[in-house]
């Protein structure tokens, strides 16, 4: 049997391979679809770590009364001004 990278290697350059590369990847990203995917940081490079997981309610997280609701604040301050971290060079939409 010849592995998907093998045939990958050898046929990259057809538009049929390329089809299918395309197909392939939306596969991949439906199933993560609704799910957390973690990051290490490797280098200088973030890199998932894992498989995706299914999110989970926050009141199942066990922390010290108001540290969940301080997470979830700073989360949404982060997520509703993009800009701040984009001007500073520490957050990019795109990446």
């Amino acid at each position: 049997m010849i592995s998907l990278s093998t045939y990958i290697l050898n046929f990259l350059g057809s538009a049929v391979t390329r089809a299918h590369v395309q197909v392939a990847r939306q596969m991949a990203i439906k199933k993560m679809e609704g799910k957390t995917v973690m990051y290490t940081a490797m280098g200088s490079e973030w890199r998932p770590f894992g498989h995706p997981r299914r999110r989970r309610p926050i009141n199942s997280v066990v922390l010290d009364t108001g540290i969940a609701e301080r997470i979830l604040a700073d989360v949404r301050e982060f997520m509703g001004n993009p800009s701040w971290y984009t001007d500073r060079g520490k957050f990019s939409q795109s990446e």
